[in-house]
């Protein structure tokens, strides 16, 4: 896919210049080169790799008018601000090791593997959210507030591995607000939650709020061997709903 480089004086690259003066003020300098394209074909909003020295954020060109772009390349930022300080959440030989380990032993089929890495994506996110949300002002954090309420599903399809990728994230969305003494939004999202939840077992609250509750207490101060248990659970957890045939109760 063609990718257009912004020059320097483009809207897209201020805003760049903006979010890096953002991190920097906030604590958290980024001394990589960081360039800022748009691929016209993403479908999601952006994302983060690197080629040899320099690292690149990738943005869908529908994302350019989008209020949470400047959320997005501060996101992007935190997870080079990761990447350049060597933390284990963001060391592909790590990372990889231990998902390509549950891919194998389990052997988990296509759709099962993108579940899995979703669930280990809510990981990192809400670790580099915490740098997103101590460069916000305010009103941003609000902005964010709001964007999380989104993400909160209230029906689970009966797929046991969509459910199990819902419920991780319905996981993710609550506990990135619990985790930053965040309440806007956080009752109504509490109750689709409860509402999803209702649909399965007695086990299902159990078994999300082992989820949150990992999520909520994640911390880039791990060790590697700390790191290593940590997401090993943490997968296991995912697994075990992904791989669970239970029953709804009442679609109605």
């Amino acid at each position: 896919m063609e990718m257009t480089i912004n020059s320097d004086d483009s809207p897209l690259a201020s805003t760049l210049s903006w979010a890096l003066r953002r991190m920097k003020e906030a604590g958290y300098p980024i001394k990589s080169n960081v360039t800022i394209v748009v691929d016209p074909g993403l479908r999601f909003m952006g994302y983060a790799e690197k080629h040899g020295d320099t690292h690149y954020i990738v943005v869908a060109d529908w994302a350019l008018d989008s209020e949470m772009l400047g959320g997005l390349v501060l996101h992007e930022l935190a997870h080079i601000y990761y990447t350049e300080h060597d933390s284990p959440t963001h060391r592909s030989d790590i990372t990889g090791e231990i998902l390509q380990e549950a891919i194998e032993r389990d052997g988990l089929t296509e759709k099962e593997t993108s579940s899995l890495t979703d669930a280990f994506n809510h990981l990192q996110n809400i670790l580099v959210d915490d740098v997103v949300f101590a460069s916000m002002t305010t009103k941003e954090v609000k902005l964010a507030e709001r964007f999380f309420s989104e993400w909160v599903s209230e029906h689970p399809t009966g797929d046991s591995v969509v459910d199990a990728s819902l419920m991780a994230r319905n996981a993710f969305a609550i506990a990135s607000l619990k985790r930053r003494g965040l309440a806007d939004g956080l009752e109504d999202m509490l109750a689709k939650n409860a509402r999803f939840l209702s649909f399965f077992g007695e086990d299902a609250r159990r078994e999300f709020d082992e989820i949150e509750a990992f999520l909520e207490g994640a911390t880039a101060g791990w060790s590697v061997d700390e790191f290593r248990k940590a997401l090993s659970t943490y997968l296991g957890i995912i697994l075990f709903l992904m791989k669970s045939q239970r029953g709804l109760r009442d679609l109605r």
